[in-house]
């Protein structure tokens, strides 16, 4: 990913201050929203774009892709979904069983429950 030192510290940007960061105009960061379903601003109720820190890193990096790199809109699409599917976690299998930890915790919690029950009818 490219560096962050370009980034100003903080976590949400206007389009404009994108651009100043990124180097592009506007209309190329609109376009890039339509190409890359990975970059996605959030809009407000006016429609203003609002970008994270996360979607500067991207543009950042369709950038060097695309500048840099020389690749195609389609072979930068490609190698996009490639890198952040391999910093993806992994799914892992869940088993049907629950485990013995959430078992003892069931078993306290009805243990705790039938006490609370035993003190209520003490005090009526």
């Amino acid at each position: 990913m490219p560096s962050e030192a370009a980034i100003p510290d903080k976590d949400e940007f206007k389009i404009g201050e994108v651009c100043e960061v990124a180097g592009v105009k506007p209309f190329v960061l609109r376009y890039w929203e339509t190409e890359f379903p990975e970059l996605a601003p959030a809009k407000g109720a006016g429609g203003q774009r609002t970008y994270s820190r996360a979607d500067v890193q991207l543009i950042l990096r369709i950038k060097q892709l695309l500048y840099e790199e020389r690749f195609t809109v389609a072979g930068a699409k490609k190698r996009l979904s490639e890198e952040l599917a391999g910093q993806a976690p992994k799914a892992t299998k869940v088993d049907s069983k629950p485990s013995s930890q959430v078992e003892n915790l069931r078993r306290a919690l009805k243990q705790t429950r039938r006490e609370l029950e035993d003190i209520l009818s003490m005090l009526k």
